[in-house]
């Protein structure tokens, strides 16, 4: 469904050093890929038809999970269904909310529950269907971006459930890397793209040269809030750098006058995979995290419209030309109070700015929590799956405790020097260590492209290779191939 071709380039790619430790690539395919299916032809790569394997021969729906789908009255209900080890409530809740941008779910909608039932059947189907492929070709490894919507959750956990050797791959902020880690049942099951595993978390606490680690990650971020990389800018456009009291005379905010920024979620994006949250989803967050600030008035409080409604494009198609928090925030509060103020995402101040001028960041597990505690400032999670319990966050263990911690701010514990520290080696990690810089390639802007919205705007361009040998960047990463143990890809620090 729509995987973005920039996934055939690099894949295609990466399949060079498969091949020289003894692999043979496939590539499973829609026949309505027409693009796609040349390319692949013309590379010599064998395509397998999905659709041959998805209709024929399949078992049905199996009765027990039939019956579970029908008696799931309530929300939790819907979401604790499983097949074998694959939980199949959240992926169909999931796929569900991308297609719709719907953020909160009547699960006893006559109208939702029939397309639930769809996706019920439509994940039950790629499921069966990917395990039969997986046998008959005798697949080994598999390459996956997607991992939780659509047919790509369904062959996800097919591909976990038969123990293939699966690896995930991301994009980064930079035109010229990806992330790369092995996934499989236990901690690596839904680890976030952009977070670590306990082990690699383990080996970067015990890196050496703090002060080189700052640095770089001071450089880091100078680099991701500049016009250096196409990918970084698109989230922040026409944005001025400001010191937070050049920020503050703007806002007209005094001195003293303490700041929690709310960083809002895409609403309907990538649900319930990573990590469990306090609340039922990130729209009930949300109010819920409002109705606390609204009567708050201790604080100045500033909810930040996720950047990447900028250029998504869902806007219109999705929410009808509103940001989904405008929205709520007039269904379950009604006016705001004037010292709590929505911030859009075409904002003319930069991100860094905003991060720069607050003192607490309010999050269920946004990138913005991690780049403010390696800042010095105090963050407030409400969810795992990323970067909490590692010390340097204040992570309530449910809503209650967390409701009640935003009603006590300011007056609350902020983060130490030590505490600091720990950000500061985690976000190195993140934003130094995980990204895989594709070196046999060069990225540039597609033909006809003045500037990156989509992730197909930029192609990679081979770079002629020497001496007949595999690239550098493809001889590592074919060493971390079938180091199924070794979850992240990491950068030695240097």
């Amino acid at each position: 469904m729509g995987l973005n071709v920039v996934w055939a380039q690099l894949w295609t790619l990466l399949s060079v050093p498969a091949m020289a430790r003894g692999y043979r690539p496939y590539v499973l395919l829609s026949p309505l890929s027409l693009h796609l299916k040349r390319y692949f032809a013309l590379l010599g790569i064998e395509a397998i038809n999905l659709e041959e394997h998805n209709h024929t021969g399949l078992p049905p729906l199996a009765p027990e999970l039939r019956r579970a789908f029908d008696a799931a009255a309530t929300f939790d209900g819907f979401r604790a269904l499983r097949w074998d080890r694959m939980p199949i409530g959240d992926i169909v809740l999931s796929t569900y909310c991308r297609h719709t941008g719907k953020v909160m779910i009547d699960v006893n909608d006559p109208v939702v529950r029939g397309e639930l039932a769809q996706w019920l059947e439509y994940i039950w189907r790629h499921y069966h269907a990917a395990a039969r492929i997986f046998e008959r070709f005798g697949i080994k490894a598999a390459y996956f971006t997607e991992t939780f919507m659509e047919e790509h959750g369904a062959i996800y956990y097919a591909a976990l459930e038969a123990e293939l050797n699966v690896l995930r791959f991301a994009g980064t902020v930079r035109d010229d890397a990806i992330i790369v880690q092995h996934r499989a049942w236990g901690d690596a099951e839904r680890l976030h793209h952009a977070a670590l595993a306990p082990s690699s978390w383990e080996t970067v606490q015990r890196l050496p040269n703090l002060p080189l680690v700052r640095a770089q990650l001071e450089q880091n971020f100078a680099d991701r809030y500049s016009d250096k990389w196409h990918r970084s800018k698109r989230n922040q456009p026409g944005t001025q750098l400001l010191e937070a009291g050049a920020v503050r005379a703007q806002l007209g905010l005094p001195p003293d006058r303490k700041v929690a920024v709310i960083y809002s979620h895409i609403l309907y994006d990538t649900i319930f995979f990573f990590g469990t949250d306090l609340f039922e989803d990130y729209a009930t967050w949300l109010i819920e995290t409002i109705k606390v600030a609204a009567a708050n008035d201790r604080l100045e409080w500033y909810i930040k419209v996720h950047p990447s409604n900028i250029w998504r494009g869902e806007l219109n198609e999705l929410t009808a030309g509103r940001y989904q928090e405008e929205t709520l925030i007039e269904q379950h509060l009604g006016k705001l109070p004037p010292h709590v103020h929505i911030v859009s995402a075409d904002t003319k101040i930069s991100p860094l700015s905003w991060m720069q001028l607050a003192d607490f960041g309010l999050t269920v597990r946004g990138t913005a929590g991690l780049e403010m505690a390696a800042m010095g400032k105090t963050v407030i999670t409400a969810g795992t799956g990323r970067y909490e319990g590692c010390g340097f966050t204040n992570d309530p263990p449910t809503k209650e405790a967390y409701l009640d911690v935003l009603a006590r701010l300011p007056d609350i514990a902020e983060i130490t020097p030590q505490q600091t520290e720990l950000a500061q080696r985690y976000a190195h990690a993140i934003f130094n260590l995980k990204p895989f810089t594709l070196s046999s390639v060069k990225a540039r802007l597609a033909t006809g492209k003045t500037r990156v919205v989509a992730s197909d705007d930029i192609v990679y361009v081979p770079r002629q290779p020497e001496g007949g040998a595999l690239p550098q960047d493809l001889a590592r990463f074919g060493a971390f191939l079938d180091r199924r143990d070794c979850i992240d890809l990491l950068n030695e620090l240097k």
